[in-house]
């Protein structure tokens, strides 16, 4: 049983390392952009959040 907690941790771990990574790279490639282009992201992110607020 201990097995398994220590096998999932480590999974968990790894996980956390993938996310953490990706979100980085996400960063670099936004701080690039433009800020018009940043506005506009922003503007579709603003209008999805209205949109699944509906469903709560």
């Amino acid at each position: 049983m201990d097995n398994l907690i220590a096998k999932n941790e480590e999974d968990v771990r790894n996980y956390r390392e993938k996310i953490f990574k990706t979100k980085e790279e996400y960063r670099q490639r936004v701080a690039k952009l433009s800020f018009e282009k940043k506005i506009e992201i922003l503007n579709k992110l603003k209008r999805r959040a209205k949109f699944l607020k509906k469903f709560k």
